[in-house]
């Protein structure tokens, strides 16, 4: 079973830890990093970025459960990992939408525009076409 790294490690807490912990924790860390109390350095930005993400992971029921789900599914090895073999989650929090599903959709939308025009190929529909293509890689940047 391998030990992934998770948002209670990032906090410094036990995986059983309750609500009250976990916000002391947060409350703790977050004064340590505080961006006031460390001015100019931009690791203790990083660092209060990560607590915060994890802080509001940890803190809703329901996204907790999300994220203990992942971490028994990586645990056992049926998570889902990049497919750069890199041993990162394609997903982590609550989006749940990998790489893999974000490309499915940005083809499913490119073949509605195409119905959708009755397949006609003139300028309208290529300037559409190429905007569409830009939104998508703006939105959705190759890993």
């Amino acid at each position: 079973m391998a030990q992934v790294h998770t948002h209670y490690d990032n906090l410094k807490v036990a995986r059983d830890a309750p609500p009250e912990v976990i916000r002391a924790a947060y409350k703790t860390l977050s004064q340590k990093y505080h961006p006031d109390r460390n001015p100019g350095n931009a690791e203790a930005i990083r660092i209060i970025q990560i607590i915060n993400s994890a802080y509001e992971v940890l803190s809703d029921p329901v996204k907790r459960q999300e994220h203990d789900a992942w971490i028994a599914r990586t645990e056992a090895g049926t998570g889902a990992f990049s497919q750069r073999g890199s041993g990162k989650p394609f997903f982590h929090g609550s989006s749940g939408m990998g790489a893999e599903q974000r490309t499915q959709g940005r083809h499913a939308v490119r073949k509605r525009v195409r119905r959708k025009s009755g397949g006609s190929s003139g300028s309208a529909m290529e300037k559409l076409r190429m905007m569409l293509g830009r939104f998508s890689r703006m939105l959705f940047p190759r890993m």
